[in-house]
């Protein structure tokens, strides 16, 4: 049976220093509440083949699926990190590939 428990980077986080560990907290609250509310958008790329079977040996010990283990990875690396956000130009630029299935039918 899986195990039921939040994953954390002990090796990132030096014991015995209140402040971080309070930090890596507060980042696995505000991992939760991102992954509870919102839309989401399917992420698709290379990974080395070493790390995607670390990826499967944690997930596998840990009961945890690697969706979850990238969610909070990410969640990790971006905490203390200032990020800009891109012009409004960029955003909004056409998307490039190929168009869904549902757009493609009502556009018949």
């Amino acid at each position: 049976m899986a195990k039921n428990k939040n994953f954390t980077f002990e090796s990132l986080v030096p014991t015995g220093k209140t402040a971080e560990s309070a930090a890596a907290t507060q980042a696995t609250i505000i991992l939760n509440s991102m992954q509870e509310s919102g839309p989401s958008t399917k992420v698709t790329f290379d990974c080395p083949n070493e790390l995607v079977e670390q990826m499967k040996d944690y997930g596998y010990w840990e009961g945890m699926s690697q969706k979850d283990i990238i969610i909070e990875a990410l969640g990790v690396f971006f905490e203390d990190k200032k990020i800009k956000e891109r012009p409004e130009k960029v955003k909004m630029r056409k998307k490039v590939g190929r168009k869904p299935k549902a757009l493609k039918a009502f556009m018949s």
